[in-house]
């Protein structure tokens, strides 16, 4: 209390409070949401590594069942 008996109150220091709370609010936010992306987006270089020759190993394959263009002329002509 200051010297007639009223109450003193400090706004300044409330408004630093808050801001602050807000600004603490906004991290573990944006921290919360970055773990969420993690989680659904990311890969450990491992993964991706495997990923790519899985998909190169998948892509031989399929290229080793492929017929040539030259067996195609050969069937067309026994037909004719």
């Amino acid at each position: 209390m200051d010297t007639k008996g009223k109450k003193i109150v400090d706004f300044g220091a409330a408004r630093k409070n808050l801001k602050q709370k807000a600004k603490q609010d906004a991290r573990t936010e944006k921290d919360r949401k970055a773990e969420e992306n993690r989680v659904r987006f990311g890969r450990t270089g491992a993964q991706k590594k495997r990923e790519k020759e899985q998909i190169a190993r998948r892509k031989t394959l399929l290229e080793g069942h492929k017929r040539e263009n030259s067996e195609k002329s050969n069937l067309k002509d026994s037909n004719e």
